[in-house]
């Protein structure tokens, strides 16, 4: 029982030890949470929404054009004209070569008639608001990861200092029933009650170091640090109103609306004639000849093309099944953010019960050690009374752990700004 009492002394100790100062937890966990902006996850995210927004500048150059340089040459199997052919006057030779080279520009300016080039921008916006919507969520969950590791290892914390007191006791009371049996003055079966009592505090222990190890390794998942310093209690913030209208997975799914409906736009734009102005010049060598040409001109292409027609119509699903994804996400979402909020609600009620309960419980075992001290008591009823403490201890600690990611969650569904987010863990302010 010795050995049981360091063995809870140093869970405890390696859960507190870190440090118990409220600031300095404060800080702690603000600095954690803004490691966490350097996840991989988070980069890889904010990678792809600058690639998105590249895309953008490329659609709006799609009206500028382009252009070409060529040059070449040629052997043929016989003379050919040098440049193309064209009536000299007064009559000439017609200069020919069997070795012909040529180089010059080319240029074709679409013309945008029926909005192809614009639709197509707006398919690149909606990607890059997309991907920056992706983003965002992508460093709120890191952030959430982050700080459900944090309230899980704080809830331990305080779970394995009640423990800890908890077997101290055991182990005082041990220590007297054992004195007591050999003086005649208590019966031995008071003996096997205390060993019963000290060998499940011996496997909440094990649990409680699992359930460490399986924190720890989320936090350094999330924000690359293997230990983290904790204050003695969790702070849970206030829960603003929540709007789903503002949500983030509704938001998403408008942006994603908007690209569908853009690609749609695109592909039924793309069946109708497209129209260019083009303008070309070359130079041609040969048989010690240099000529030039030059042209400019507009061309009409009309697509005849059977497998765009169903490409157009297999877009123009996809944006009706966008629009039933955007009234699925809104529904979706208040149904859990009116869940998280109850969550929210019911932890923080019962954390302040919990609280006075325990407190309760505590006043309880003091009586009832002083009863069980003077003989108007049996151990059995102590323990018990320890062990209904001890389960207190245990919800309440859950239950801050459970309101604090009650609110982080609800923070990740409205989009909340990551800086705001982490700003309201710096108890310091």
């Amino acid at each position: 029982m010795c050995r049981f009492s360091h063995l809870a002394a140093a869970l405890a100790a390696g859960l507190l030890g870190w440090g118990l100062a409220g600031a300095a937890g404060a800080s702690e966990l603000t600095d954690l949470l803004r490691h966490t902006l350097d996840n991989p996850a988070i980069a890889a995210r904010t990678g792809q929404a600058e690639a998105a927004r590249r895309d953008l500048g490329a659609a709006d150059l799609r009206y500028f054009g382009s252009g070409s340089a060529f040059a070449g040459r040629t052997h043929f199997e016989g003379p050919r004209v040098v440049g193309i052919f064209t009536p000299i006057l007064p009559l000439s030779p017609i200069p020919l070569a069997q070795d012909i080279s040529q180089y010059g520009i080319a240029y074709t300016l679409p013309v945008d008639v029926f909005g192809v080039i614009a639709a197509e921008r707006a398919q690149a916006r909606a990607g890059q608001q997309s991907a920056e919507l992706l983003a965002r969520q992508e460093t709120l969950l890191r952030l959430h990861q982050t700080l459900s590791a944090y309230v899980r290892l704080q809830a331990l914390a305080q779970q394995a200092a009640a423990l800890s007191t908890q077997q101290e006791e055991l182990a005082a009371y041990a220590r007297r029933v054992r004195a007591e049996v050999k003086l005649g003055s208590a019966a031995g079966l008071d003996v096997s009650l205390v060993q019963s009592d000290l060998a499940r505090l011996n496997a909440r222990q094990t649990v409680l170091e699992g359930n460490r190890g399986a924190a720890l390794a989320a936090l350094q998942a999330a924000s690359g640090a293997t230990t983290a310093a904790l204050s003695g209690a969790i702070s849970i913030p206030r829960l603003a109103p929540a709007d789903t209208r503002a949500s983030l997975p509704v938001a998403l799914a408008r942006a994603q609306l908007h690209a569908a409906d853009a690609a749609a736009s695109k592909a039924r734009r793309s069946l109708l004639p497209a129209f260019s102005g083009n303008a070309q010049y070359a130079q041609y060598s040969g048989a010690d000849v240099h000529r030039d040409a030059w042209s400019i001109g507009v061309n009409m292409v009309i697509p005849l093309d059977a497998a765009a027609y169903r490409s157009a119509s297999a877009a123009a699903v996809r944006a009706r099944a966008a629009a039933d994804q955007v009234r699925a996400a809104q529904s979706d979402t208040v149904s859990q953010i009116a869940a998280l909020n109850a969550s929210y609600q019911a932890a923080l009620a019962n954390a302040q019960a919990l609280q006075t309960e325990v407190e309760h419980r505590t006043r309880v075992v003091a009586v009832e050690r002083e009863k069980w001290r003077l003989g108007a008591s049996t151990m059995e009823n102590l323990l018990r009374q320890e062990r209904d403490r001890l389960d207190a201890q245990f919800q309440l600690a859950d239950a801050e752990a459970q309101a604090a990611l009650a609110w982080s969650s609800i923070q990740v569904l409205q989009g909340a700004a990551p800086a705001t987010y982490i700003q309201t863990w710096d108890l310091k302010r």
